[in-house]
């Protein structure tokens, strides 16, 4: 089978990230230094040929596919399984809010137990098993193909589980930045990491990280 190349991208930052706000499904504006992240990123990725552009259905990620698909003009194609993690009753609110107000919930998501359901939402081990058949699907569908995802920080630590093999209820131990460039392979159905969180395009500028 042929190598499969995949740059996934995270959108830009929004106004939830920079009010700690757990977004999730909810859509939060690009705020101007979001927007500023996705030009430069679109500028870095510019002379790169890609076959395919997918995104997650949500709001922050399709601004940040329009724009960086300014130099390309693919059809975008937007694929609900990249969306974000569904946080539930916890969307729109801050940590301390939820510890407050949901302390039970809280618990649980802290300890990061694969099969805690939160209300009204995803649990760990059904949002991986989302992003994984996701992934999987397209990277088969475009078998040999240049890929390009613009997607979230809860699909980019699923990929890193994945590849690693890493535990679910493990704490995160590394960095997801807002419009950082990740790149990945495929070959006989197993993934590859190539680059990770590549942020040299955007100099000077602040950074986010996911809550």
């Amino acid at each position: 089978m042929e190598k499969t190349s995949i740059i996934v991208v995270r959108h830009g930052e929004t106004e939830w990230n920079v009010s700690r706000q757990l977004q999730g499904r909810q859509n939060s504006n690009l705020t101007p230094n979001g927007f500023k992240q996705a030009d430069l990123t679109a500028k870095a990725l510019k002379d790169t040929r890609f076959d395919v552009l997918y995104t997650s259905d949500l709001k922050r990620a399709l601004e940040t596919a329009r724009i960086i698909n300014r130099y390309h003009k693919l059809d975008i194609q937007i694929d609900k399984s990249l969306a974000e993690r569904n946080f539930g009753v916890m969307e729109g609110l801050t940590q301390e809010e939820i510890q407050q107000r949901f302390p039970d919930v809280y618990a649980g998501y802290m300890q990061r137990n694969e099969e805690f359901q939160i209300p009204e939402g995803e649990s760990l081990v059904s949002f991986f098993n989302r992003v994984r058949n996701g992934v999987n699907a397209i990277s088969q569908l475009h078998s040999g193909k240049s890929i390009l995802i613009i997607t979230h920080g809860g699909v980019l630590d699923c990929l890193m589980r994945l590849i690693f093999s890493y535990s679910l209820s493990a704490p995160r131990c590394f960095s997801i930045y807002n419009a950082s460039i990740n790149k990945f392979s495929v070959s006989n159905g197993e993934w590859f990491l190539e680059e990770w969180g590549y942020i040299g395009h955007q100099k000077s500028m602040s950074l986010s990280l996911d809550i």
